[in-house]
């Protein structure tokens, strides 16, 4: 049985664990957490920093999926949503972005807005059937991985 509940910082370990297996799945797709995403060292901490939440999926005390959102201007972020390979397609990224959706109706955001790599095909695909529009807009990051971002965002009603 999957639970999902807010993340705590003491959850570090295993959310690299499952983002670093997320990235070796891309050619040149590199996690560095000590120079790039230090902020999954102490992920509650972060999140509630910028006023938002963190939530991982357990399964059998295994983090297998992650998701965060954050005020961004007036609209809400989604952050970091991966689920683990031998997980996919049952649903539980669709289930955090949900999630999501029903925070932002909640808390009367407009928008969720959401920057994904281009590399996460599979992501797209799943954004795009839950209607979200991808834009023309990319961004480089300039990072280890020379990654480039695709720009999607959905209107919340």
């Amino acid at each position: 049985m999957n639970t999902l509940r807010y993340a705590r910082n003491k959850d570090a370990y295993g959310l690299i664990k499952l983002i670093d297996n997320c990235f070796r799945e891309y050619p040149n797709c590199i996690l560095d957490v000590e120079n790039e995403m230090t902020e999954l060292l102490c992920i509650y901490s972060y999140f509630k920093k910028k006023n938002g939440h963190f939530w991982v999926i357990e399964k059998n005390k295994k983090i297998i999926g992650s998701m965060g959102v954050a005020p961004s201007k007036n609209n809400l972020e989604l952050h970091k949503v991966y689920v683990t390979k031998n997980e996919r397609r049952k649903g539980i990224a669709r289930k955090l972005v949900l999630k999501a959706e029903k925070y932002a109706k909640k808390n009367n955001y407009k928008k969720i807005v959401l920057w994904s790599d281009t590399r996460f095909k599979e992501a797209h695909r799943m954004y795009l059937n839950l209607n979200y529009k991808k834009s023309p807009i990319t961004r480089k990051l300039y990072d280890i991985s020379k990654t480039t971002e695709f720009y999607f965002e959905k209107n919340i009603n």
